[in-house]
């Protein structure tokens, strides 16, 4: 790449980057000021119909000793969100990423499509929905959700908060037949291992005192199987 090419490529990200930064929409989490910085999310509709969820940092950092001095923590959530993709995990598609340091200040952007069609396991239980009180069909949802944490831990991922606020099931049809699926949100504490078990015993000791409104005899079974994927040559 030469000077040139360069400097247009820096111009094209500083304008892409201006245009999402100046895009706002109504707040979904308001914008927390924090001793780490600020960070929010804001709800997007865009002109094509999608409906978008833009998180923006201002001096929200991380630090680690590959960086000291702190680097935006929406980083290292793009990185998980990318690594679990490549995994096969499913998780909100990025429509835009980057952070810049304008006047000694960190500002950071998140875009991501919607997860239509999705909805938290929490809102599976406690407000039901017609597929959840199909008893074969929960329990193949169970299924479904230890396959997918056990493909992130195998991986070496962690992710750091997992709960039925940030597992999100939708029920599709193949055919005759209703399928689960599952996807994964809330990475913003997401961490790479490198083991499994490193990667595993923190999100299954912290799901474990979170796992509620699923009842109990769920959480066995979801457990169960989550140990069966753990000793299994390969997750289907």
């Amino acid at each position: 790449m030469n000077i040139l090419e360069s400097k247009e490529a820096s111009t094209n990200r500083d304008a892409n980057f201006d245009k999402w930064w100046d895009t706002y929409g109504e707040w979904f989490e308001s914008g927390d000021q924090l001793v780490s910085g600020e960070s929010g999310i804001q709800r997007l509709h865009a002109a094509d119909g999608r409906l978008l969820y833009s998180k923006r940092q201002v001096n929200h950092l991380s630090r680690s000793a590959l960086h000291p001095f702190g680097r935006p923590t929406i980083l290292d959530e793009l990185q998980a969100l990318e690594a679990l993709k490549h995994l096969g995990v499913r998780v909100p598609d990025v429509v835009f990423s980057d952070a810049r340091k304008v006047n000694g200040e960190w500002q950071a952007l998140l875009v991501t499509e919607a997860l239509e069609g999705f909805n938290s396991l929490e809102d599976w239980y406690l407000k039901g929905t017609p597929q959840s009180g199909d008893e074969a069909l929960n329990q193949q949802m169970l299924r479904q959700l230890a396959n997918t944490v056990g493909l992130m831990h195998v991986g070496g991922w962690e992710h750091g908060r997992l709960s039925p606020k940030t597992i999100f099931v939708k029920v599709r049809m193949q055919g005759d037949e209703a399928v689960p699926e599952i996807a994964l949100l809330g990475l913003a504490k997401a961490r790479h291992h490198m083991s499994t078990h490193q990667a595993s015993s923190h999100d299954f000791d912290y799901f474990k005192a979170h796992h509620q409104p699923m009842p109990e005899s769920d959480w066995v079974q979801f457990a169960h199987a989550y140990r069966g994927v753990l000793e299994s040559d390969y997750i289907r």
